[in-house]
Parts: C-alpha cells; sequence; structure tokens
C-alpha cells in the first residue's frame, strides 16, 4: 500500500513539513507566554516574600520598642523614687522646716511622652505611663513622711518637704 500522495506530488513529506511547521509556529507562541507567564508569577512571588518579611520585622521592632520603653520608665522612676527618698531624709532631720529638691528627668522616653503619677499609701508607688507604645511602671518608693498623690508629666520635677503637708512631687 502507498501512502497518500499530496497535490502537488511530493508525498508524505509536505504533510510532515507543514506539520512541523505548525508545531513550531506554536511553540513559539507558547515559549511568548511561558516568559511572560513566569515573569509575573517571579513578582508576584517576590511580592509575598517581601511582604511577610516586613510583616515579620514589624512585630520584632514593636517588640523591641516596648521592652526598650518599659526600660527606660523603670531607669527615670527609679531615678524620681531616689530623689523623693533624699528629700524625705534631709525633710526628716531636725530642725529642717522646708527642703525643696528638683530631679532633671527627660521630657520624652523612646521618642514618646509620658506621665508620672505618685499614689500615696502602703507602699508608695510611682506609676509612669507612656503614651505610645503603652507601657505601664510601678516603682516603690519608701519614705518616712507622707507623700501627697499628684500627677504630672514627663521632665523636670520638683520634691517638696514641708513639715505641715508632706512630701510633694510637682512640675
Amino acid at each position: 500500500m502507498t501512502p497518500p500522495t499530496a497535490p502537488d506530488g511530493r508525498g508524505d513529506r509536505v504533510r510532515r513539513g507543514s506539520r512541523a511547521r505548525a508545531r513550531s509556529r506554536s511553540r513559539s507562541t507558547d515559549r511568548g507566554v511561558s516568559t511572560a507567564l513566569g515573569y509575573v508569577l517571579t513578582l508576584s512571588i517576590t511580592v509575598v516574600l517581601i511582604s511577610g518579611l516586613l510583616v515579620a520585622a514589624g512585630g520584632f521592632v514593636s517588640d523591641e520598642r516596648e521592652r526598650v520603653t518599659e526600660t527606660e520608665l523603670d531607669v527615670v522612676g527609679n531615678r524620681l523614687a531616689a530623689g523623693v527618698e533624699s528629700v524625705d531624709r534631709i525633710g526628716a532631720a531636725p530642725g529642717e522646716s522646708r527642703v525643696e529638691a528638683t530631679v532633671r528627668l527627660p521630657p520624652r522616653v523612646t521618642g514618646t511622652t509620658y506621665s508620672i503619677e505618685v499614689v500615696s499609701g502602703s507602699p508608695n508607688e510611682l506609676v509612669l505611663t507612656s503614651t505610645d507604645p503603652e507601657v505601664t511602671v510601678r516603682v516603690p518608693v519608701s519614705t518616712e513622711t507622707s507623700l501627697t498623690a499628684s500627677r504630672v508629666d514627663g521632665g523636670d520635677v520638683t520634691i517638696t518637704y514641708d513639715p505641715s503637708s508632706g512630701l510633694e512631687v510637682s512640675s
């Protein structure tokens, strides 16, 4: 049996050649699609990975900032507590009528403002609270004299001892 021939008389070769050309045309189109598709997929994966890294790093930075703020508030609170205790010791000495001292504190910690609340009681406490991030630190204060409850913003603080009213913290 003879293979079917093409109308031009060349036989089977014509058909194979035209198929090969048709395949090569479709391959060239497929290659163009695969390059564009590969490019889009690569960009998409890159964007997803970078977004994931930024989200993870943002959480880490936020946690570190809170820890640093807490540490700074603790240091500021201990400095103020030492000042209050010193004024209390000096005021409790015989013959003293009025004692006043200024404690220089930073107006901001970790780039944020903070407030100091003096809580009188047993024990007396200084409660320092930052605004952003919101962190609260409590520092005990040991005094012989009664401590007047008050609230001041961060910055320079004046501690006053008066025998009639006790210890007072003001800004």
